[in-house]
């Protein structure tokens, strides 16, 4: 075995403890050389988790309990499980069978599984089953909204794709599954102590409970994340394109392959590059972030495409925030949520601050600073208020189901806290919803 993987796996990050990260665990089988491993991949629905509690952190930690719960009925002595993300990820050596798990009502998993034959250099090895893990995750995904689909195999579930979706809602499949670690030589190590495996640079969700024993009283909490990554973001002036999505730069390749153009391997090995690309993309744009605030702050990677932590003040945040959004432009930009630790206490401020995020997705592809930053009791402006509306109205006319719901959804909880922030003038035109 190679120097890069004599140690154990680190942990995942975020999950409870003993949970290994999936990216050096695939790593290690790489290096160990077997010819065929089967591999399943059980994902969750974590936007619902989090809009059924009101809670982010609160939903994102009941999800991974529930992995780890999975794992827990999944035969351990064939079967070795690994996390990321929202994701529990099960190896086994050699070709077999699907593993037999049970599930619990709390939360909604989709699963699927395949046999990943093995061969040629360690890097070779390592990139086939990385390819794999991203196949079997968007099968994984597939199934979890379509719970009608019984096949459990990757490849009979994905085949199912083309009868089932269409060009768009297959673009965001193949956009929305997180790819790998990144960093270093091969592609998986890279992150130093302290760091997120698969984003080296930035600090992980397990440095958090340090950070907050650092905090400063006077600080704030704040929340990042990435407006639109999906479709990206058009001008809410003249309606000209912002940034880049990860599944509009899919469409294409979902078209090719619905209208049966493209070999099916060939289009998934292509969104898979493709992936690759904006993942690199990502880390660039939250390792920017992170170096931007220190060292007086501190931005944790816990949230996917976001950070949170804390920072001195809402000044450090907008320029952190400016800053990374510049170094991005036309790719793609985050915005943020801020709010004062005294004198509400952490938790308070946590919530208050993911409700400011949620302001900044109501402004996004305007010119309003509240776009970039909203601080948690700055009331918003009579010209940040109406474009806020307009895109709320927009969600209410397009009815349930649609895209971006669930920011209506979060209004409409926080109904108070919205009336808080807007002009008096904007009252009624919000109760109307």
């Amino acid at each position: 075995m190679s120097a890069a993987f004599a140690r154990q796996p680190r942990h995942a990050a975020g999950f409870p403890a003993g949970c290994v990260d999936t990216g050096d665990v695939l790593g290690r089988i790489a290096d160990e050389g077997g010819r065929a491993i089967t591999l399943a991949v059980v994902t969750s629905a974590l936007r619902a988790s989090v809009e059924e509690i009101g809670d982010h952190d609160a939903g994102l930690r009941g999800v991974r309990e529930s992995l780890v719960r999975v794992a827990s009925t999944t035969d351990n002595g064939l079967w070795v499980a690994s996390y990321y993300g929202k994701d529990l990820v099960l190896t086994a050596s050699g070709a077999t069978g699907p593993p037999r798990m049970r599930f619990g009502e709390d939360t909604r998993h989709g699963w699927a599984w395949e046999r990943v034959e093995l061969g040629g250099s360690v890097a070779q090895r390592r990139e086939c089953l990385l390819a794999a893990c991203y196949e079997v995750s968007m099968a994984a995904r597939f199934r979890r909204d379509r719970p009608e689909i019984r096949e459990t195999r990757t490849g009979p579930v994905l085949d199912e794709v083309t009868r089932a979706l269409g060009p768009a809602q297959a673009a965001s499949l193949l956009a929305g599954v997180l790819v790998r670690p990144l960093g270093g030589e091969d592609g998986i190590r890279g992150a130093s102590s302290g760091e997120d495996p698969r984003l080296p640079g930035v600090p992980s969700a397990d440095g958090w409970a340090d950070t907050v024993a650092r905090r400063a009283p006077t600080g704030c909490y704040a929340v990042t994340d990435v407006h639109d990554i999906e479709w990206g973001t058009l001008s809410r002036q003249d309606g000209a394109r912002l940034t880049e999505g990860n599944a509009r730069q899919l469409l294409p390749l979902a078209e090719e392959w619905l209208a049966g153009r493209t070999d099916p391997a060939k289009v998934l090995g292509e969104a898979y590059r493709l992936r690759l690309g904006r993942e690199t993309d990502l880390l660039d744009h939250l390792r920017m972030l992170s170096d931007a605030v220190r060292p007086a702050g501190r931005l944790h990677a816990t949230l996917g495409d976001g950070l949170s932590g804390l920072v001195p003040d809402a000044v450090n945040l907008r320029a952190a925030v400016t800053a990374a959004n510049l170094r991005t432009e036309g790719h793609m930009h985050s915005g943020a949520g801020v709010a004062r630790l005294t004198p509400v206490g952490l938790a308070e401020a946590r919530e208050r601050a993911h409700f400011s995020l949620h302001v900044t997705k109501t402004l996004k592809g305007t010119k309003c600073p509240e776009a970039v930053v909203h601080e948690y009791g700055k009331p918003l402006r009579t010209r940040s208020a109406a474009y806020a509306l307009d895109f709320l109205t927009g969600l209410a006319r397009a009815g349930a189901g649609q895209a971006g719901g669930h920011h209506l959804t979060h209004a409409r909880r926080w109904r108070e806290r919205w009336l808080e922030h807007l002009p008096t003038s904007a009252h009624a035109d919000f109760v109307r919803l």
